[in-house]
Parts: C-alpha cells; structure tokens; sequence
C-alpha cells in the first residue's frame, strides 16, 4: 500500500509524535511511505527523527516556496517540490492522512 502523510504542523505539536508513529508503523507493514511537509511542517525537517525515516526507506518531500519564506534551508534527504507535485502524490496514494 502507498501511504501518504501530509504534514502541516510544527515539529513541535503532538502531530509530530502521530507522524513518526504512521510512518513507523506503516514502515513494519512494508508499505511505501512517503510525507509531504508543508507550511509550518517544514520546520520538521530539522529534526533528527525525520532523518531517520528517511534512513528508514520514507520518501521525504517538501514545498519549497513554503520552506523558503520560513529560511529553511532543507538537507538532502528530502525532495524539493510543490502543491502541483502534492496532488500528484496525492493520486498516487492508496491512503492519505493530512495532520494540520
């Protein structure tokens, strides 16, 4: 299965902690995880749980105009994208959980 999860909030909010256990619990189920940061959820992706998961096998992906206005400059592990490029995503996925 192909599990999409859309993250909106900081990393911070408990939305944080129910984001690393999907993906975690969807990692166990060998599905094919992939999250899409967005707004301030790009923050998340200056957090070493985040890098794990990308170790893991999650495809990381993120808006980049959103990461811009917040000067987040995002490592390498994770793939510049868009809101075109989230509803591509979207489309593709058999499951999407939007945590906002």
């Amino acid at each position: 299965m192909k599990l999409l999860i859309v993250m909106a909030s900081n990393p911070y909010s408990a939305d944080f902690n129910t984001m690393i256990k999907f993906a975690k619990a969807g990692i166990k189920r060998n599905d094919k995880v992939s999250i899409f940061f967005m707004a301030n959820g790009t923050y998340c992706l200056n957090h070493d749980k985040v890098k794990e998961l990308a170790d893991d096998g999650v495809k990381l992906y993120y808006c980049a105009h959103n990461a811009e206005e917040r000067k987040i400059n995002p490592h390498s592990f994770a793939e510049s994208s868009s809101m075109y490029g989230l509803s591509k995503l979207i489309g593709e996925s058999d499951k999407v959980i939007n945590l906002s």
